[in-house]
């Protein structure tokens, strides 16, 4: 006869055991089953269709990782790098005896926010902390978040966003597309390190470039002068440009330029007419407009100087070197405001060679040699913000912009070829004059 069914199990009797691990073994099974299937689906998914895998799935995958990781160890993470606070907490249980702890405070964490390359911390800082503390503690930040760079901006009082970049866009160099469309403010010269489009002011900046042998500054002169070529046809832009390394950068593209200086002459006599324009324009804006517009019959020049040492260091003749030097200075503190801005490229940061360099407003580091040289060119403290000097030979192009407001960004320039050069000069040519004379 069959036991009744409600009879109640001895809890001493060694089926219990039996029923637990046998329900254990289910479960472990049904788990490794639906991890099985499932993994066979993401593969079969991933290989028959990357793109929508990794839009589906792997992305907001990766984006909620990032989240998580964020809330789960901003506690921690705020003890390691310093930003948290303690006091000891004196208190009496139950039994009357006196008993101390430790009380936490921490910055708050006021809220995440991702894309598909970056993870942005809201941060509110604690009672007695300033965002300058923030500030200081961003590097250690993004090294423990793995993240490839990371900068800040204050949001509101007390308050700083940290943008730290998970997934680096900058790994494999891009060829240029030449440019359509006139454009007279700014030009694209690559990407972000976010992916997105890197755009260089131009109207009413200085540029200053820096970079050792080999680190792609070519890639942003190019940038720059093709970039511009529908507005040098349109004739809203006039190129001028000074080459003392007998003009081998500048012949390339010769065509876009108005007129070429290549020895150090012409360079004088170049840069005194640009101070004879500055002074006709500022005679005629006096009293009617603080802001250059350009037009066809003022247009927006742009001085590019190839190897700037070469003018204000390494001139043969010293009283040349400090006549174009004085005309430089005087270009760079009144030009910006008449239409006259100047892009400069440079290898030797050394004060002695480029005394001027806080009139340029606006500073691409291209990789350099050392901590010293960023320091020199960037400023104190520069070197963990924008470490020019961690840039891989390997990846030429690649550098820090320092902008007006002093925010850094880290972005690579597209590559321009010999023949696009050409094609661009000859597509957007204008006539040009080397030493005063005009070359049709």
């Amino acid at each position: 006869m069959n036991p009744d069914p409600y009879t109640p199990i001895d809890p001493d009797t060694p089926l219990r055991f039996v029923h637990l691990l046998h329900l254990l073994t289910s479960f472990a099974l049904c788990t490794a089953v639906v991890v099985i299937i499932t993994g066979a689906a993401l593969t079969y998914w991933r290989l028959h269709s990357p793109d929508t895998y990794t839009e589906r799935f792997a992305t907001p995958a990766r984006l909620l990782r990032w989240r998580l990781w964020a809330h789960i160890s901003w506690q921690w993470l705020c003890k390691r790098c310093g930003l948290s606070a303690s006091e000891q907490v004196n208190r009496r249980d139950k039994e009357g005896r006196q008993v101390s702890s430790t009380r936490w405070f921490h910055p708050k964490l006021l809220g995440t926010d991702v894309s598909h390359t970056t993870l942005r911390l809201t941060v509110r800082a604690r009672m007695g902390q300033t965002v300058d503390d923030l500030e200081r503690a961003v590097p250690a930040i993004r090294d423990a978040a793995r993240a490839y760079s990371a900068r800040s901006v204050v949001v509101s009082p007390g308050t700083l966003r940290i943008e730290l970049v998970m997934r680096e866009q900058l790994s494999t160099e891009g060829n240029a597309t030449p440019p359509t469309a006139v454009a007279t403010k700014q030009v694209t010269l690559g990407r972000c390190e976010n992916g997105l489009a890197w755009t260089l002011p131009l109207s009413g900046r200085h540029t200053l470039t820096v970079g050792c042998s080999g680190a792609g500054k070519g890639s942003v002169f190019w940038g720059i002068a093709g970039g511009l070529g529908p507005a040098v046809a349109a004739g809203v832009v006039h190129l001028v440009g000074i080459d003392l390394k007998y003009g081998i950068e500048l012949s390339v593209g010769s065509g876009l330029f108005t007129r070429i200086a290549t020895t150090e002459a012409d360079a004088v006599e170049t840069l005194a007419a640009l101070e004879k324009l500055m002074d006709k324009r500022g005679s005629a804006m006096a009293g009617h407009t603080r802001e250059h517009s350009p037009t066809t019959s003022t247009p927006l020049v742009v001085l590019l100087i190839d190897e700037l040492a070469g003018l204000t260091a390494y001139m043969s003749d010293a009283a040349l070197r400090k006549e174009a030097a004085a005309s430089l200075s005087r270009i760079l503190t009144k030009g910006r405001a008449l239409g006259i801005v100047v892009a400069a490229f440079l290898q030797d940061p050394r004060k002695e060679v480029l005394p001027m360099r806080g009139l340029f407003t606006q500073t691409i580091a291209l990789r350099l040699r050392s901590r010293d040289e960023v320091t020199m060119i960037l400023g104190d403290g520069m070197a963990a913000t924008a470490p020019a000097h961690r840039i891989s030979p390997e990846k030429p192009g690649t550098g820090y912009v320092i902008a007006e407001d002093g925010q850094v960004a880290k972005v690579r320039s597209d590559f321009w070829s010999d023949d696009q050069i050409r094609s661009t000069a000859k597509q957007y040519r204008r006539f040009r004059t080397v030493g005063g004379q005009r070359d049709e």
